[in-house]
């Protein structure tokens, strides 16, 4: 049963919620990933949020994914899917 669905809340919900779990070290990056990568950000934290034993270690490195999604998206290093 999922628990809670990003997909459907505005993208500053999931940032919050992943934030919360460094108390705000990796907000920096959690923003500029919200700005490239919304639905990543929102889908990532869709997963953490149904998985039972998540911890902070666990949420780093999406984060660090999220990050480098980031990365990727300001320099055009990812294709786009056409419509």
């Amino acid at each position: 049963m999922v628990k809670d669905n990003f997909f459907s809340r505005p993208v500053g919900a999931a940032v919050l919620f992943l934030n919360d779990f460094h108390f705000g070290v990796n907000l920096n990056k959690l923003n500029r990933a919200a700005r490239l990568v919304p639905k990543d950000v929102k889908g990532f934290a869709s997963l953490i949020a149904n998985a039972p034993h998540a911890d902070a270690n666990a949420v780093q490195d999406i984060i660090n994914l999220l990050d480098d999604y980031a990365h990727d998206a300001e320099n055009d290093l990812i294709f786009k899917l056409q419509n």
